[in-house]
């Protein structure tokens, strides 16, 4: 049946402990409760839960306001706009991202572009692309007020000011937020052409089945009435709450599992996703990560990694497996579970069940937080990397410089910062990570434009980390990853080491101080750089280690040439 998401568990060693999990859960009646929004599923107070609540019941919600959305896009259309831009940060923009590559536009419908990121160069080759008197441009935020939206929104506005009549500027473009939010007001002095105020009990995390999902997606000819009832049918899947049901509830069998799993040191989760399915693990990252990782807790999403064999992975691991159709299987999976490591199957019928997929590890994420005993709603050690950042901007509007770091090592391109003493970069990774605690783990932290060379740059340094350490290690960009993994980095139990990379900003790109405003006082290569030192306090305020890499060339090169020395290391040079 469609929406009918298959899942095969195969616990392993565990398999004692999650049927207990799920035993318990039966006896105080869990599920039930989650529907019925009682905060003391997850803490014994309501705040940042009760009203966080609405993604339970948002595909019936969605359904009746889907005129409105479909009123929206024809009226676009028929204004002759053929691109759309989406400026946006984690929640905003992760699922819009993942429905625009699993559902390319539809003929005369708009081209999607997710735009992420406050790199300069990145902003840049955005905009080159644009034909601006033609392109629609997205701003979604649920505060309102996340300064990488709000700052590529002044940057646009500007330049279609300056190729638009006035009077015409508002149309080209539409707000997504909560009631009563900053972008709110200003989307309405502005005259945007259109303004969707989302239900503000949806937390950003867990809003893929709201506007902020449906929106883009809608604008680029995709079948989102039908990805919402994939989402109704998952729900109704999710409601099973007679024990002889639960074969049937995926939700909570899949958080059984990620919590069970968590609890027993298992805490690195390995996502391995069908091509169909693109980039739905960095969506399911942030879920889970931003979810669980708090008060010295949490599962570890390790997304993109290259496969290998089963002993470069460490005891903490568990994979999950997102397979679409299921009938070939997929690559891994056998030799995991012999080597005895726990797995799990997701089983999609096809690529509109993306919807299902959404809502499941929606519930699933609230039934492993049970577990863990954490609040899936809250993001409570986001806000220092913000405060630290804030500080930077500060000193740099009273001195015009942030700081510079000593550098420890230098090679090809490579400049070497932090508490470590090596003679190359190559050395200096490896002395970073080879002494990592049996469960600890590194995460990459990427300050430079995304790009798909500099993908399989950061991919090919992710294995060779992995194979050099026999640790987890993620990747990220930045900023993005802040509103993401970046609650994960510091408020789990420590385990972590950070390598920040960062680059050097070929042309910088101003800030308006307001929408209109010719003055800027901070531009965005300051905001990116003051993100990363902002990122890196707070990292170090919490006893994390911080390697910086500072690139001051080609970045894909750099890394590459970087990740033959790695190689060299075990005589593994590609």
């Amino acid at each position: 049946m469609a929406g009918a998401i298959k899942l095969e568990l195969f616990p392993g060693a565990l398999e004692r402990r999650v049927d207990a999990s799920v035993e318990a859960m039966a006896r105080d009646g869990i599920v039930e409760r989650i529907w019925r929004k009682d905060h003391t599923v997850w803490k014994p107070e309501p705040q940042e839960i009760t009203n966080r609540l609405g993604w339970l019941h948002v595909a019936d919600a969605m359904e009746s306001r889907l005129p409105e959305v479909d009123s929206f896009v024809e009226e676009v259309r028929s204004d002759g706009l053929i691109q759309v831009v989406l400026l946006g940060m984690g929640g905003s923009s992760l699922a819009p991202e993942v429905l625009g590559r699993i559902f390319p536009p539809q003929p005369g419908f708009l081209r999607l572009t997710v735009l992420d990121t406050t790199h300069p160069d990145a902003i840049a080759r955005v905009r080159d692309g644009l034909d601006l008197k033609r392109t629609l441009f997205v701003v979604a935020t649920k505060s309102g007020g996340t300064v990488e939206t709000i700052s590529l929104f002044k940057y646009f506005y500007n330049l279609v000011l300056d190729v638009c009549p006035s009077h015409e500027v508002g149309g080209r473009f539409c707000a997504v937020t909560d009631p009563g939010s900053g972008l709110e007001a200003m989307a309405r002095s502005l005259a945007f052409r259109k303004i969707f105020l989302n239900d503000p009990e949806i937390g950003g995390r867990y809003s893929a089945l709201s506007y902020f999902g449906l929106v883009p997606a809608a604008l680029t000819g995709t079948d989102v009435g039908e990805i919402l009832s994939r989402g109704r049918a998952a729900a109704e899947a999710c409601r099973a709450s007679d024990p002889a049901q639960y074969p049937g509830n995926p939700g909570l069998l899949l958080g059984a599992f990620l919590g069970t799993a968590a609890r027993a040191g298992r805490d690195k989760m390995t996502l391995v996703v069908h091509p169909v399915f693109a980039n739905l693990a960095d969506w399911v990252e942030q879920l889970v990560a931003e979810s669980t990782g708090k008060e010295g807790r949490g599962i570890l999403p390790v997304t993109g990694e290259l496969p290998g064999p089963p002993d470069v992975y460490g005891n903490d691991r568990f994979f999950v497996f997102v397979d679409e159709g299921g009938e070939n299987g997929m690559d891994g999976l056998e030799d995991l579970r012999k080597a005895g490591f726990p797995c799990v199957r997701l089983t999609a019928a096809d690529r509109t069940d993306v919807g299902a997929l959404f809502f499941v590890w929606e519930f699933a994420t609230a039934v492993a937080s049970h577990l863990l005993a954490v609040n899936p709603f809250d993001q409570p050690n986001v806000e220092s990397a913000k405060v630290q950042a804030k500080r930077m901007l500060e000193a740099y509007k009273a001195s015009g410089t942030l700081p510079r770091l000593p550098v420890a090592a230098e090679a090809q391109g490579i400049q070497v910062s932090g508490d470590v003493s090596a003679g190359t970069p190559a050395e200096a990774l490896k002395r970073f990570v080879e002494d990592l605690s049996a469960d600890g783990y590194v995460a990459v932290q990427a300050y430079v434009p995304p790009h798909e060379e500099t993908d399989r740059a950061l991919a090919r340094l992710q294995k060779e980390l992995r194979d050099l350490s026999r640790r987890a290690v993620t990747v990220g960009y930045g900023p993005r990853f802040l509103h993401s993994t970046g609650q994960l980095h510091k408020g789990d139990a420590g385990k972590g080491r950070f390598i920040q990379i960062t680059d050097e900003v070929r042309d910088d790109l101003p800030i308006p101080d307001a929408p209109g405003a010719s003055a800027s006082s901070v531009t965005f290569g300051t905001l990116i750089a003051a993100q990363a030192h902002g990122d890196r306090e707070a990292l170090l305020a919490t006893g994390r280690p911080v390697l910086r890499l500072h690139v001051t060339g080609d970045a894909a090169e750099a890394l590459g040439n970087l990740c033959n020395s790695l190689g060299a290391f075990s005589g593994e040079v590609e």
